[in-house]
C-alpha cells in the first residue's frame, strides 16, 4: 500500500512539473492579443520590409487576401506549429480552387533571422509564404500598426538561450488592404481556410 502511494504520488509530482514547464513554455513565447495598446479598430496599415526577392509592401498583394503571423526562427513549438496551420489551410483551399491567397512570415528577431534563411524556413511550409525582416526599427514599427509587442528575454537556465515574448496571432487582411481580424494561433486548418474563404467570396 505505502508503495502504491508512492508511486501515486510521484506521479502527481512528475504531472504538475510538466504542466509547470508547459505553463512556463508559452508565458515567455506568447503575449495575450488584450495587452495591445491599440483599439482593434485602429490596427492595421500598409507597410514595407525586405523579403529575399526585394523590397515587399502589403499593398503589394492587393484583391488577394493575406495572413500574416509574426514569429522567429529558433520558435521552438509555436511558430512552426502556426506556419504549419497556414500551410494545410492553404492546401485545402486550392483543392477548391482558392488561390488568392499570401502569406507572410514577419520575424520579431530580425538581428538573428536574415532574408535567406528566412526564406528557406517559409519554402519548407508553402511557396505562398514569404519571410519578411528589417530592421529593429522598421520591424517594431510593423509590429505596432498591428498591436504586436516583442521582447527579447535571455534564458539563462535553458538549452534555448534566449527566448523572443511576442503575440501569436493570425492577422486577416481582406483584398482591399484592411485588417479584419486575428486568430488564435490555435485556431485549426479548417477554421483558418472557412475565414479565408470567405473573404474571397
Amino acid at each position: 500500500m505505502k508503495q502504491f502511494k508512492a508511486a501515486h504520488l510521484h506521479w502527481i509530482t512528475s504531472f504538475l512539473g510538466i504542466i509547470g514547464l508547459i505553463w512556463f513554455y508559452l508565458s515567455t513565447t506568447t503575449k495575450d492579443f488584450n495587452e495591445t495598446r491599440k483599439s482593434f479598430d485602429e490596427l492595421g496599415g500598409d507597410f514595407t520590409l525586405q523579403s529575399y526577392a526585394g523590397p515587399v509592401s502589403l499593398s503589394d498583394y492587393k484583391g488577394q487576401v493575406v495572413v500574416m503571423y509574426f514569429g522567429y526562427l529558433s520558435c521552438a513549438e509555436v511558430c512552426p506549429n502556426s506556419l504549419a496551420v497556414m500551410t494545410n489551410a492553404f492546401m485545402r483551399l486550392e483543392k477548391q480552387g482558392f488561390d488568392q491567397v499570401q502569406g507572410l512570415l514577419v520575424t520579431v528577431d530580425p538581428a538573428r533571422d536574415t532574408v535567406e534563411d528566412l526564406k528557406e524556413y517559409t519554402d519548407y511550409f508553402h511557396e505562398r509564404i514569404t519571410g519578411l525582416t528589417g530592421s529593429a526599427a522598421q520591424t517594431k514599427e510593423v509590429g505596432g500598426l498591428y498591436g504586436v509587442y516583442y521582447d527579447d528575454e535571455n534564458l539563462e537556465e535553458s538549452f534555448m538561450e534566449y527566448s523572443v515574448a511576442h503575440a501569436s496571432r493570425f492577422y486577416i487582411i481582406d483584398k482591399e488592404g484592411d485588417l479584419i481580424t486575428a486568430m488564435s494561433h490555435t485556431t485549426t486548418p479548417n477554421e483558418l481556410a472557412a475565414q479565408i474563404k470567405e473573404l474571397m467570396l
